[in-house]
């Protein structure tokens, strides 16, 4: 072998250990690039598979007239609804008044909003007048990393 066929066979072989650590590490982005293409109804189900796996009894609720709530999880004594949004623009006011509205109607302890998205001010303000947790992108990827590191 010359040294141009080394220096070769190493960009290769450097090429290739890229690629591979590319991939291991674009676990997470390939998720939200499935999860971005989701119907309304497949990102409620995988909200539901996630709280299952992060150790909650988990269930979706009916399809029309869910009252606000799209998935009710519950640990021990704590009862929590979720109104779940698959979005390509960031979630309003009206997400965080449906959450609301579910939470005397299913007596729940506390009511969350989940989006694949992130929040507009004026949903951030009303959620904290309200005591809503929102759930935006980057905690959403952090409850995936937690339910997958088990």
């Amino acid at each position: 072998m010359n040294v141009q066929q080394i220096i070769l066979l190493i960009l290769l072989l450097l090429s290739l250990l890229v690629i591979i650590f590319t991939l291991i590490l674009n676990k997470l982005y390939r998720t939200f690039f499935i999860i971005d293409r989701m119907s309304g109804k497949s990102f409620e189900k995988f909200i539901t598979k996630l709280y299952i796996k992060l150790g909650y009894k988990a269930i979706t609720t009916k399809t029309s007239g869910d009252q606000g709530i799209d998935v009710i999880i519950q640990k021990r004594f704590l009862k929590i609804g979720i109104q779940t949004k698959r979005y390509n623009k960031p979630v309003g006011n009206k997400a965080v008044q449906e959450a609301t509205a579910g939470k005397k109607y299913y007596r729940l302890n506390k009511i969350a909003v989940i989006t694949n998205n992130y929040f507009t001010k004026s949903a951030k303000e009303l959620a904290y007048a309200n005591d809503v947790e929102l759930i935006d992108r980057d905690k959403l990827k952090e409850l995936i990393e937690k339910a997958y590191k088990k």
